[in-house]
């Protein structure tokens, strides 16, 4: 089993894990209320399992239907972005951590909040 991150015979490019999460807001919740929930609440629940797990990275990009219009028009319909209201992106230094971080209680004890956003 492979377990650290790369391939063979690459150069130039980091060697590391990289899991990418797309996050649909509930029903009826607001933008705005989507926001504060995310960075006053999840994200802070999420940061110290993943410091524990010695994430290297730990970004958020929002893309909320502001952004899907301003971009649509932008591009004049040659492309969409995916209809998705937030895109996390996780970086491990190499599989190890990044399943440490996954079976973690902490990070188990996130799921439920799930359901907030």
């Amino acid at each position: 089993m492979v377990l650290e991150a790369g391939y063979p015979n690459t150069t130039g490019f980091r060697k590391v894990v990289k899991a990418t999460i797309l996050v649909k807001k509930k029903p009826g919740m607001s933008d705005e209320d989507f926001i504060q929930h995310y960075n006053h609440k999840h994200a802070q629940m999420a940061a110290p399992v993943l410091e524990k797990h010695k994430v290297i990275t730990y970004s958020l990009t929002y893309c909320l239907q502001r952004d899907r219009t301003i971009l649509g028009d932008m591009l004049r319909g040659k492309a969409n972005m995916l209809d998705y209201d937030a895109i996390c992106t996780f970086v491990f230094r190499d599989y190890k951590d990044f399943a440490r971080f996954m079976y973690d209680p902490g990070s188990k004890a996130l799921t439920p909040d799930h359901e907030n956003l």
